[in-house]
């Protein structure tokens, strides 16, 4: 995402003392380069992304600078998922901040965010709670708003996370910011929210993000034109010896078996 609440996020965490990675989600953004639009609602989607997120991680863990200790991941709707998708999977996550997505009952509806699917790879099946919950004992905040899926979570998926973290005697870890009035989004509020468990738990400068008064400011932040964010020009230049085609990585994947 290049639209003003992503950077927002990336900017306000940077000045905290974050190393900051924005990433597309597989067939997306800049990522189109190399795949069709189409191959975001398949099952391959949700495996790319995941392992997208992992490489990340690789990544980030290999530069001298960055904290192996303290990595924390935050996203919304399908960045949501992913988001408690990478923690479930991935211990190197310490904190997480997923919004607006975690719900008992609703996954997406798409293959993006389901895979082959997930959802029902039991007879008795799972949901995003369940998923989200495999966090725990880990600092984990819930983001909800009155408007979608997550309308419930502060009386059906808080509690049930609360008693998954209550198992590990840390139940202070998991918490939920519900904005009732709010809708399906990233928002201001939201990410002010983030911003003070992001410092809490990653041990971020919250300071750095404040006016003379003493509350958190954004209005400092510059907000890039689209051009000036893409990785690889208005043209789309890709190295020539990028993976191009869901057919081609299906190959991969398999010779790799």
């Amino acid at each position: 995402r290049y639209r003003p609440d992503q950077q927002y996020r990336c900017a306000m965490l940077a000045r905290m003392g974050a190393v900051v990675f924005s990433y597309d989600m597989f067939a997306w953004g800049e990522s189109l380069l190399q795949f069709d639009t189409k191959a975001h609602d398949t099952g391959l989607a949700m495996t790319m992304q995941t392992l997208n997120s992992m490489r990340v991680i690789d990544f980030l863990s290999s530069l001298p600078y960055v904290d192996k200790q303290h990595i924390g991941i935050t996203a919304a709707s399908g960045g949501g998922t992913q988001s408690f998708l990478l923690t479930a999977l991935d211990d190197r996550v310490t904190v997480s901040v997923p919004v607006v997505m975690v719900s008992s009952y609703f996954f997406g509806g798409c293959e993006c965010e389901s895979g082959m699917p997930i959802h029902s790879c039991t007879g008795s099946g799972t949901n995003n709670a369940e998923i989200a919950a495999m966090a725990s004992p880990r600092p984990m905040m819930v983001v909800s708003d009155g408007s979608d899926w997550t309308q419930n979570v502060p009386v059906i998926e808080f509690p049930y996370l609360q008693k998954v973290y209550a198992l590990y005697g840390k139940q202070e870890n998991v918490e939920n910011v519900h904005l009732a009035t709010e809708a399906h989004d990233y928002g201001v509020s939201k990410r002010l929210a983030m911003y003070g468990f992001m410092a809490k738990h990653l041990g971020l400068n919250i300071n750095a993000v404040k006016d003379k008064t003493g509350k958190i400011d954004e209005s400092k932040v510059t907000i890039e034109k689209y051009e000036s964010m893409l990785v690889f020009g208005k043209e789309g230049k890709l190295p020539p010896q990028s993976v191009r085609g869901a057919d081609t990585v299906w190959k991969l994947i398999k010779e790799q078996q």
